[in-house]
């Protein structure tokens, strides 16, 4: 599917909205949320932009419908997180277009490899990755470690 998805950095006016769409989603597969355990969500911008990482949100038609953070994780590694779609628009290749574009951005800083880490119940986020090219490297009960090995012929 061809989805024209609007992708800008998050801004303090933006980060709300933002959090809200990943707590939202937090909440769909936990039942309950422990603000505690999501400390990057009480100032999106200072916590990312404020130690070089980077917090993407996604608008269709004006409305922001999704999230995606690039970490750094060493000097050619980088990792995703924060990937939330808002339920209504799930199944339409818009988590596929945000996470493209967090590829374009890692390969863009120079980064060689991109890890992530997700619920290992969440069989629809660990297939999706995979589907991406992502590589699974390592799991346990709880969670699915995957990695992607960037080509840099797509800066």
């Amino acid at each position: 599917m061809n989805v024209m998805l609007n992708v800008t950095e998050v801004t303090e006016e933006t980060q709300e909205p933002a959090r809200r769409i990943v707590c939202a989603g937090l909440e769909e597969r936990f039942g309950e949320l422990d603000p505690s355990y999501n400390k990057d969500l009480d100032d999106i911008v200072s916590w990312y932009a404020g130690q070089g990482h980077l917090f993407l949100t996604g608008a269709l038609e004006g409305q922001m419908v999704c999230t995606g953070a690039l970490i750094r994780e060493g000097r050619d590694v980088g990792r995703i997180a924060r990937m939330s779609v808002w339920k209504p628009y799930r199944r339409r290749g818009i988590a596929r277009c945000m996470l493209q574009e967090l590829e374009r951005r890692a390969r863009h800083k120079g980064y060689a490899k991109l890890v992530l880490e997700t619920t290992a119940s969440w069989l629809d986020a660990v297939q999706f990755y995979k589907a991406n090219g992502y590589v699974e490297v390592q799991r346990d009960e709880a969670e699915v470690h995957l990695e992607k090995v960037l080509s840099h012929h797509a800066r």
